[in-house]
């Protein structure tokens, strides 16, 4: 029975576990530590790389300044000179330098990945923003759309107001003119009483008159 072992997060001397997948990165080869990331791993093994080069250059300088004896005097001078001497030498800076080139591989390699993921968290976000644009662009047109209807709405509304206002200045101009032709047919009518109450007292006058010619020839009759 073999038990699985979960993967630790790329980043140098980092024991924690990846991140879990998610659509956009579904195979995470970092923690969540905001730094653990391909960048600040390369910049990790650019600063480990240069710590290897200053020690080694320390230690040269100080097995130069001590004057240690060269390493001739602990082999035969048959075994260290001649290409056997610049093959070990060779070997050695391999072996030195080999962690480091595996290192740059891994980061190189997981570069690869990182501007995978970056194309695709850039394609991802260049469809949102066109969707965004033609979501704009019909909001813009239905405002326009909008602003159309509320112009036509207004022109109406405007048109509606004129008409309405003319009818009610002719109602006015109608009423005033009842009025003026009410007061006139007022004022006929006050002549008319006038004239007849003149004629009703011609009209007395004259009955009163006739009464007294009555009178006056009876009383002639009676005399005779």
């Amino acid at each position: 029975m073999t038990v699985e072992t979960l993967p630790l997060c790329a980043y140098p001397e980092c024991t924690n576990h990846p991140e879990a997948p998610t659509p956009g990165n579904p195979e995470p080869r970092y923690c969540a530590h905001p730094d653990h990331n391909a960048l600040g791993a390369f910049r990790k093994f650019r600063a480990k790389r240069q710590q290897r080069k200053d020690e080694k250059r320390q230690a040269a300088e100080a097995k130069k300044t001590a004057g240690a004896a060269p390493a001739a005097d602990a082999l035969p001078a048959s075994d260290v000179s001649g290409p056997r001497a610049d093959l070990v030498s060779l070997i050695s800076r391999l072996s030195t330098d080999l962690p480091g080139y595996i290192e740059e591989l891994a980061l190189i390699t997981d570069s690869a990945a990182a501007e995978e993921r970056i194309r695709t968290v850039t394609q991802a976000s260049a469809q949102r923003t066109l969707d965004a644009e033609q979501r704009t662009a019909l909001a813009e047109e239905a405002a326009d759309m909008a602003v159309a209807q509320l112009d036509l709405a207004k022109h109406r509304f405007e048109e509606e107001a004129d008409k309405i206002r003319q009818e009610a200045a002719q109602q006015m101009a109608d009423v005033a003119f009842v009025r003026a032709e009410l007061e006139r047919y007022r004022e006929r009518v006050a002549q008319l009483e006038e004239r007849l109450d003149a004629v009703r007292e011609e009209a007395d006058a004259a009955r009163r008159e006739r009464s007294e010619l009555a009178q006056q020839a009876e009383q002639h009759r009676c005399g005779v």
